[in-house]
């Protein structure tokens, strides 16, 4: 599996982060429920992802006021679940960073990738994709079902098309799909993977 670091700028700053490029390369996990023949629509169930999708922002998106969640959306043993991982701390003199390895390698064997979600941070984020959004998402759209969210600076969050290959094409398919309320603040950050360095990602 290989990653590639990726930066978006955020007003005078540019915000990095690790992106993986070739999701489940050779591996049975980004592929599992992609045989001939099997139900698009019953596989996919892009309704019960975006329910999916809105829980997790809603967990993740209060406490992305500092930090920036990535998690990749899965089905095992017909439950839909994330791995999640959380970045560096976004500060003014630096730039904001999340390895998304950590969180893929904790998809479990044989379950169906169904996309991917993250947030952008209430202090230095922002409400509109950046290239490397779009790119990220779009090197994964071999996987059957792919699909592509985000919360930007406010809450709000929004699916796109990981086809696009341009903010401005991605910003064209963008579907408003509600907001997580900013003042929320949950005990406990719970299912993250292990952070670079062996330290976990709890807040």
């Amino acid at each position: 599996m290989s990653a590639s670091q990726q930066c978006r700028p955020r007003g005078s700053l540019p915000a990095c982060y690790l992106v993986v490029l070739a999701l489940g390369f050779a591996s049975p996990a980004a592929y599992a429920g992609d045989e001939p023949g099997a139900s698009a629509a019953a596989d996919c169930d892009r309704a019960a992802v975006i329910t999916h999708v809105l829980e997790q922002l809603q967990i993740y998106g209060p406490r992305s006021e500092k930090y920036e969640y990535f998690g990749f959306i899965y089905r095992a043993e017909g439950e839909i679940a994330s791995a999640v991982v959380r970045g560096h701390e976004c500060r003014a003199q630096d730039t904001c960073s999340v390895d998304t390895a950590p969180a893929a390698k904790r998809i479990p064997q044989r379950a169906k990738v169904l996309g991917e979600w993250h947030t952008h941070t209430h202090t230095t984020g922002s409400r509109i994709l950046s290239i490397q959004d779009v790119r990220g998402a779009h090197h994964n759209i071999h996987i059957r079902c792919y699909s592509a969210f985000y919360s930007g600076n406010d809450g709000e969050a929004y699916s796109w098309d990981p086809r696009s290959t341009s903010v401005a094409s991605a910003m064209a398919t963008r579907a408003t799909l509600g907001r997580y309320a900013l003042d929320v603040r949950l005990a406990g950050t719970p299912g993250l993977a292990a952070a670079e360095g062996g330290r976990t990602s709890a807040p």
